[in-house]
């Protein structure tokens, strides 16, 4: 009896030489807040809970994604703790290290059991340290539940995320600093995208990292990890660093080395680009591994240099982040 050889898979790579491994995984795009910059005020449109990725149909994505060499794995929303048995999936996972990214505020949170998984990282959204604009910004969110939650945490490598915008908490840099610093965390601000029609003004942060200098509250030399989304600055007076995520202003787009998996299965291969595969369907018309790795192969190869950033059909839960 013949037997056929079984295909060596190489490294995920799109048409310009850029090595692929990193996945995004948002495992709903569901929220339990409102945020003015992320989700419009009527929420997101609600999915049968068929058209979501079932658990183990993630596990699956997640095998074959490992043997197509990603190494980096980010679990997203929407409020990834919102969903049903969001943590009984974490502590199944299979796949080494990961990373989550949260707002923290997930009614009935269990921090001890999110403090025992196994973590590299946990980036949690914070714009404010104001409670009164916190609960406006979230859209009736309680600023105090979450800093208790964040103060309990017990894992390595916390990022505090600020999306920047003008007029808003562009008042706060220090304050937020201050505060990662005292918990031991990366302080993190990311420009204003425009993903949603509303009256928030974007701050452009070269300007705000260049003051920072100037004060001296970080270091001169930039930190710049490899294909990182972020430039960071080390704390003058504390072991933390400073991040800046400058999509808008310093795009990052030549070394993006990522791609995004939606809460309904679909492959995005840039943040502003339209869904161009959907895993879900081919996963549940039982196509193999080998089936899967060849598509997803062109299709990243497709991912492009740098798209046109324009105003977004879909709300940043929806794609993930």
């Amino acid at each position: 009896m013949r037997v056929s050889a079984m295909r060596v898979w190489k490294m995920l790579k799109d048409s310009f030489g850029r090595i692929i491994d990193y996945a995004r995984i948002s495992l709903t795009d569901k929220c339990n807040m409102r945020c003015r910059y992320c989700i419009p005020e009527e929420g997101v449109k609600k999915r049968c809970h068929d058209e979501l990725l079932k658990f183990e149909e993630i596990y699956f994505l997640l095998e074959i994604l490992k043997e197509l060499g990603i190494n980096k794995f980010r679990f997203t929303g929407g409020e990834p703790f919102i969903r049903r048995e969001a943590m009984c999936f974490f502590e199944n996972l299979n796949i080494g290290e990961f990373y989550i990214t949260t707002n923290l505020s997930a009614d009935n949170l269990d921090i001890d059991r999110l403090n025992n998984l196994n973590l590299d990282g946990i980036n949690i959204s914070l714009d404010t340290l104001n409670p009164k604009k916190y609960t406006w910004l979230s859209r009736g969110w309680y600023l105090k539940g979450v800093i208790e939650n964040i103060r309990n945490l017990r894992v390595k490598n916390i990022k505090l995320n600020a999306v920047i915008i003008k007029g808003f908490n562009d008042d706060e840099i220090k304050p937020l600093i201050n505060f990662a610093n005292e918990i031991g965390a990366t302080m993190r601000f990311i420009e204003k995208m425009d993903f949603l029609k509303d009256n928030l003004k974007y701050v452009p942060l070269d300007k705000i990292r260049k003051n920072l200098i100037l004060d001296n509250i970080i270091s001169e030399e930039k930190i710049s990890p490899k294909n990182s989304a972020a430039i960071y600055h080390q704390q003058s007076a504390g072991k933390g660093k400073v991040g800046f995520i400058m999509p808008i202003s310093k795009p990052f787009c030549s070394t993006c080395d990522r791609i995004r998996l939606t809460a309904d299965g679909a492959i995005k291969l840039c943040l502003f680009a339209e869904k161009s595969l959907n895993l879900r369907d081919m996963l549940r018309e039982e196509k193999n591994k080998d089936e899967i790795k060849e598509i997803l192969t062109k299709t990243a190869f497709a991912k492009p240099r740098a798209p046109k950033i324009n105003l977004q059909t879909e709300s940043m839960s929806a794609i993930g982040g």
